[in-house]
């Protein structure tokens, strides 16, 4: 397990559980072009600045994650650790705030996936607002 991506994660209040070697569904390349692009449709939108941009950030990913089966019944998910070092598999935390996982800058980008692979929930920062991206992978035959 690669020492500053798990401190990233567990600093964010995430479980890090391992790094998921498994093959199936998309890889985190995959998720982040077909997920992150200029054509993106958020399916929310909410202003960066504000005393309470963070927690409503948090909280909109969380629903959208649940909601959409990103997160299993015990919390746990594929979250990217980077395009080269692949998943890690994650479980939420009463303590997990995604809003943590932003950058020196403020940029956020955090891409989700369930165990499964057939859905991806992301949040990222564009220009002054933090959007919620979702997509779905249909199984391959």
């Amino acid at each position: 397990m690669d020492a500053e991506i798990k401190s990233r994660f567990t600093n964010a209040g995430l479980e890090v559980v391992a790094r998921y070697t498994g093959v199936d569904g998309p890889s985190v390349e995959e998720a982040f072009h077909r997920v992150v692009h200029i054509d993106a449709t958020p399916v929310q939108r909410m202003q960066k600045r504000g005393p309470d941009a963070a927690h409503q950030v948090d909280d909109a990913w969380k629903a959208c994650a649940h909601q959409g089966g990103v997160v299993a019944d015990d919390g746990a998910f594929l979250a990217a650790g980077s395009m080269s070092y692949g998943w890690v598999h994650v479980r939420l935390t009463p303590a997990t705030d995604i809003s943590a996982l932003a950058d020196q800058g403020g940029e956020l980008l955090f891409i989700a996936r369930s165990l499964s692979g057939h859905r991806v929930c992301a949040a990222s920062t564009e220009g002054s607002e933090y959007w919620i991206l979702e997509m779905d992978f249909p199984a391959q035959e």
